[in-house]
């Protein structure tokens, strides 16, 4: 799984972004990139249209920061749904 946070060097509120991402990476299984938009030479998507934005897999899941405990359940959740496939 892999958790992708793009932040931005005028953003308020990307300092949590980058506690969010350290918790993030206590998630057995997540690989979690941050992504500065202002530093970065690559292309940022254009579907990331405000920082921070979080993208799971692909998928954006948040505009802004999360809860806490929301952006844990997702990021555990495909591992629980995983555990319940194997036991059926």
């Amino acid at each position: 799984m892999r958790l992708e946070i793009y932040i931005s060097d005028h953003c308020d509120n990307c300092q949590e972004a980058l506690r969010q991402a350290e918790l993030a990476r206590s998630v057995a299984g997540v690989e979690v990139c941050v992504i500065n938009v202002d530093a970065t030479s690559d292309p940022v998507p254009q579907r990331i249209i405000a920082t921070p934005t979080y993208v799971l897999d692909g998928r954006i899941i948040s505009l802004g920061n999360p809860y806490r405990e929301d952006l844990l359940k997702m990021l555990e959740r495909p591992r629980q749904d995983a555990r319940e496939e194997a036991l059926e």
